[in-house]
């Protein structure tokens, strides 16, 4: 983390963030158009990002070998679920449904984006720092972050939506309620080791909205230890949601 090559792409992320955030302001394009915008980015986000990380494993008998996509590459991440939602919202005709999930959206693009552009997991999971610029993982993870964070920007601006304190309550619900089906989520892809029917250790697993581990790589050892973060993570998740949403609301309640 914040190696120079991860800050040569956080520089170049903030200037392709400012620039088409300057043209918006100047342009003002329809809100369905961005998305459109979006929904290409995503697609063709998705498609390099599993045709990079495909690997060919053989069977257990070596007879055959079969292309395999590793499970931490499901899109079941904060930011990869965005791809799921901004397809529902660009072509759904149900208005309430699409501004809840527009209110949700709003946080969980700025900010999740930032955070995963701020530590970059991808450097530690599927590629080496010294990739940065040669694998197309890597203009995958930071281009599409970047992506999110102007949408974020976007749906705030765009005046799709009235915001109040209720969009701020919801939204933390709907990330309660994905956190808390992550707890399955993170299990049932894990690989355990069991033996004479007692578990062991774990070999292998996920970990989708960091619920199992945090992104900073401090060692968590105890269930105690595994409980304060957890309420920490909470408490950040929170509070930078309040950060999103304070000035929108303020703002609809001084017009």
């Amino acid at each position: 983390m914040f190696s120079w090559q991860h800050i040569v792409w956080l520089i170049i992320s903030f200037a392709l963030v400012v620039f088409f955030l300057v043209s918006y302001r100047k342009k003002r394009p329809p809100f369905q158009k961005v998305l459109n915008y979006c929904l290409i980015v995503c697609y063709l986000s998705e498609f390099i990002k599993v045709f990079s990380v495909l690997e060919m494993v053989p069977s257990a008998d070596g007879s055959m070998i079969y292309p395999y996509l590793p499970q931490n590459h499901l899109p079941l991440h904060l930011c990869s679920i965005q791809i799921l939602l901004i397809t529902y919202v660009r072509f759904t005709e149900n208005k309430k449904m699409r501004d809840s999930l527009l209110a949700f959206m709003y946080p969980g693009c700025l900010m999740g984006a930032l955070s995963a552009l701020a530590m970059p997991s991808i450097f530690s999971t599927t590629i080496s720092v010294n990739q940065a610029f040669t694998h197309p993982m890597a203009y995958q993870f930071f281009l599409y972050h970047t992506m999110l964070i102007i949408l974020g920007f976007i749906i705030a601006w765009s005046g799709e939506i009235k915001w109040t304190w209720n969009d701020y309550f919801r939204c933390l619900i709907i990330i309660a309620v994905m956190g808390f089906v992550s707890l399955y989520v993170n299990s049932m892809f894990a690989s355990p080791t069991y033996l004479n029917g007692e578990l062991q250790h774990v070999d292998f697993w996920v970990n989708f909205l960091f619920t199992y581990q945090n992104p900073l790589g401090i060692r968590i050892t105890t269930i105690q230890g595994w409980y304060v973060y957890l309420l920490i993570l909470c408490a950040a998740v929170a509070i930078l949601t309040f950060i999103c949403y304070f000035p929108l609301v303020r703002k609809n309640r001084g017009n």
